[in-house]
C-alpha cells in the first residue's frame, strides 16, 4: 500500500451527521474518539455544527404550514411543465377559436 494514498472518506447520511452531532455534544463525550471512529476531524465537527444552525435557524424563520414540505423541482423538470402548459394553453385556445366559429355559422 502506498503511505501517500489518501484514506477514502465514508459519505455519511445526513441521519448520521446528526447523530454524530448529538453523541458529541452529549456531556462528558469523548469528541476526538467520536470522530476518529468516523474517519472525521475537528473541522468537520464545526461544519457539522454551523450546518444544523443554519437549518435550524431556517426553519424556524420559515416554519410553513403543518405537515406540508415544501417540494424542489429540477430546473428540467419545471420546462416539461411549463411546455406542457403552454401546449395545453394553445390547444384549448383553437378548440375556443373552433366552437365560435361553429356557433357562428349555426347562428
Amino acid at each position: 500500500m502506498n503511505i501517500n494514498q489518501k484514506k477514502e472518506r465514508i459519505k455519511l447520511t445526513p441521519e448520521q451527521l446528526y447523530d454524530i452531532y448529538l453523541e458529541c455534544n452529549a456531556p462528558g463525550a469523548s469528541v476526538k474518539n467520536i470522530l476518529s471512529r468516523y474517519g472525521l476531524k475537528p473541522w468537520d465537527l464545526v461544519t457539522i455544527r454551523k450546518k444544523i444552525k443554519a437549518a435550524a435557524l431556517e426553519t424556524l424563520a420559515n416554519p410553513g404550514k403543518p405537515g406540508r414540505r415544501k417540494k424542489i423541482v429540477s430546473q428540467e423538470q419545471y420546462q416539461q411543465v411549463a411546455k406542457e402548459l403552454n401546449e395545453a394553453k394553445d390547444a384549448l385556445s383553437a378548440v375556443g377559436h373552433e366552437l365560435a366559429l361553429l356557433k357562428k355559422r349555426t347562428n
